[in-house]
């Protein structure tokens, strides 16, 4: 496998990251559906599918440009740095 200019670019591309949030860092799609690559504020990862229960929240929706958490009464959007 070969990798091209552009993925290699972004691939190694530096976007500081509020650590003290969790961040969505990763979308992955397969037959299965998406799954997010989130990251918490304790530096937990996990790879998480629709309606999983994680440290940051329940995933509500993955979508190929965000993610939906509920944590209590709070939903938040993550989306992929920028």
């Amino acid at each position: 496998m070969t990798t091209t200019a552009a993925t290699a670019q972004n691939a190694t591309e530096t976007v500081p990251l509020d650590l003290t949030q969790p961040q969505l860092i990763g979308l992955f799609g397969g037959a299965g559906g998406l799954r997010a690559m989130l990251r918490g504020a304790d530096g937990t990862v996990v790879i998480a599918n629709p309606e999983d229960v994680t440290p940051m929240g329940d995933v509500m929706e993955i979508t190929e440009t965000y993610v939906l958490l509920r944590d209590g009464r709070t939903i938040r959007r993550l989306t992929l740095p920028q």
